[in-house]
């Protein structure tokens, strides 16, 4: 709707113009507000989740992971939720000890302490859970685990030439 020849359009509505008056006049202008909106909505939406986030105890991950870990699961029973555990836990100690190394090597004995802490934690964590029975898949798991590496170190063994050596050796045998 038109206010006069030499005025910009004005679009209203009434939910937005309780909040604000929209006005642009272009769509350029348009989308500017829109996009300005909708950032505010996002930065008030995350604002009021930050308690629940910045938590601790708060556990997530993006839901094309946790349909990786479903489908892990599904397939090998709860073992493969202590094995992925169990992996991710030893990554993190990893990089914990690496990070150890560091402050090591720059004479950051505060900082040293502080990871060292974590480890034990960590290391503490990784004996706990591997002390944990599962209640099913830890054959199916095993035998997963089993296909993979045999595959790998054939194929390993296959650019190598150990095959080929292998197979020579025993035709003269």
């Amino acid at each position: 709707m038109y206010e006069g020849l030499d005025k910009r359009p004005v679009v209203r509505h009434a939910k937005a113009e309780q909040l604000f008056a929209m006005e642009f006049s272009s769509v350029n202008d348009f989308l500017n507000q829109a996009a300005s909106v909708k950032r505010n909505e996002r930065s008030a939406i995350a604002d009021g989740l930050s308690p629940f986030i910045d938590s601790p105890s708060t556990i997530g991950v993006p839901p094309t992971l946790l349909e990786t870990i479903e489908t892990m699961e599904e397939k090998h029973g709860d073992e493969a939720l202590k094995q992925i555990g169990l992996f991710c836990l030893m990554r993190w100690l990893e990089i914990h000890a690496g990070t150890l190394e560091e402050h090591q090597n720059n004479e950051s004995w505060p900082e040293a302490l502080h990871t060292m802490a974590d480890l034990s934690n960590l290391s503490t964590s990784i004996r706990t859970i591997e002390q944990i029975g599962s209640f099913g898949g830890d054959d199916d798991w095993r035998q997963m685990l089993r296909e993979i590496v045999t595959q790998a170190v054939m194929e390993q063994m296959e650019e190598s030439g150990c095959i080929k050596n292998m197979f020579a050796q025993w035709h003269n045998d």
